[in-house]
């Protein structure tokens, strides 16, 4: 894994901007390496390799229907009153290689995807047809190449089928499959470590009581980033003790992107920068602009990028979905990775404060042409919120908001 990345430290809780959060995530130059895979196991991973085609797509002229090949020529001005009458010449199958060549005024049948022979560029569907004896009686006319799929038609050879950056899907594999290529190169699964902390924090298994919480963010995470096509690594939750997140952090220090979750209040916070300094890392940013979500931090530990999300559940989401996911698209090969968005209509005023970027859950509903946009005001410590939410407004730090009736950006939770 190579990498490079801006490097100018920042004070602690130093804020920042969103955009500029962004920039020093961005700066970070990565790449993995790429392995070989056979392509029934490649659907969801990223190309590493432009794909071009080692040959023509049909590789021969093949009859899209049953039916009678012929030169269009011979069918001008075929009708019921007037059928135009064809010598066959014999059968050709599915599989079968023609062993004649059609002269004008002849004909042979064909079944679908039957190889057509040389002399014939169209087919006449076998219902505008009537065979008697060794002849056909043609009853309506045929353009050049009607019902006939030529060689190198679909793909010439040679030419760009996938580009390097995409993530496979399984009518890629089924293209892959039709052109002989079995394997291929793709970039290796991005290992994200994540820790949980917290001394309330409790596995979900647990009973909750006595002030104990459930650890969603973790479990969250996990099934985020395996749901993308990466490979996790949970080394459970640590204590608020800096030796049990210290070790709790070299478990993962292999991990391509490490995540600390965690840390609602200044103590705590101040307890894992430390762990991270202790272990050598850097922070380039500690605190953003941004609602909710402002105690968010980047840097490098290992000499791998780290994140430490926010405790309460709908943050640490929301700043993963905005700020961890690019990095990780990057990471995986996605050069033009962008989040999916839609836009609506608002339904109800949304206020924000000037100065931060804030983020506000919303559910999109369409009806007919229309789109419409609803906000889901929820606390930043809420779970439940996220399963009732399509994606989320971003309102701009230059804004104080946004009023009922005016068209948005959603950005969707979908991936």
């Amino acid at each position: 894994m190579k990498s490079t990345v801006h490097r100018k430290r920042l004070d602690f809780l130093t804020t920042i901007s969103a955009s500029r959060a962004r920039e020093i995530i961005d700066s970070y130059e990565i790449e993995l390496d790429s392995e070989s895979v056979r392509i029934e196991e490649s659907v969801g991973r990223v190309l590493a390799e432009d794909i071009f085609s080692p040959e023509d797509l049909p590789y021969f002229d093949r009859s899209l229907v049953d039916g009678y090949a012929v030169s269009f020529k011979d069918s001008i001005g075929a009708s019921e009153n007037n059928p135009i009458i064809l010598t066959k010449k014999g059968t050709v199958r599915v599989g079968e290689l023609p062993k004649l060549v059609l002269g004008r005024g002849e004909c042979v049948y064909a079944n679908t995807g039957a190889l057509i022979p040389d002399g014939a560029d169209s087919v006449v569907m076998q219902e505008f047809a009537r065979e008697t004896g060794d002849f056909v009686e043609i009853l309506r006319p045929v353009y050049k190449g009607e019902n006939v799929i030529f060689k190198g038609e679909d793909v010439k050879k040679g030419e760009l089928v996938l580009t390097k950056g995409k993530r496979i899907s399984p009518f890629d594999v089924g293209v892959l499959a039709a052109l002989g290529v079995t394997e291929l190169r793709v970039k290796k699964r991005p290992k994200v470590g994540i820790v949980s902390t917290g001394d309330e924090i409790i596995p979900p298994q647990e009973k909750a009581d006595s002030g104990k919480v459930r650890d969603v963010n973790g479990y969250a995470l996990i099934s985020l980033f395996r749901k993308l096509g990466g490979e996790t690594t949970y080394a459970g939750i640590s204590t608020d003790n800096i030796e049990d997140l210290m070790e709790k952090l070299t478990l993962i220090k292999e991990s391509d992107i490490l995540i600390i979750s965690g840390g609602s209040s200044k103590g705590e916070r101040d307890m894992i920068v430390e762990a991270v300094k202790e272990l050598g890392g850097d922070l380039f940013f500690h605190g953003v602009n941004i609602r909710p979500g402002k105690p968010f931090f980047f840097g490098l530990i290992w000499n791998r990028p780290i994140f430490g999300l926010p405790g309460h559940p709908l943050s640490c989401l929301i700043v993963a979905h905005r700020f961890v996911l690019p990095l990780f698209h990057k990471l995986a090969g996605e050069r033009e990775k962008r989040s999916k968005s839609i836009y609506g209509i608002l339904t109800t005023n949304v206020p924000s404060t000037y100065g931060v970027e804030e983020y506000v859950n919303v559910r999109v509903e369409v009806e007919g042409k229309n789109v419409f946009v609803h906000p889901v005001f929820a606390k930043s410590a809420s779970v439940a919120v996220l399963t009732r939410s399509s994606g989320y407004l971003a309102v701009d730090e230059s804004k104080e908001g946004h009023e009922k009736g005016e068209e948005v950006k959603v950005y969707l939770y979908e991936i």
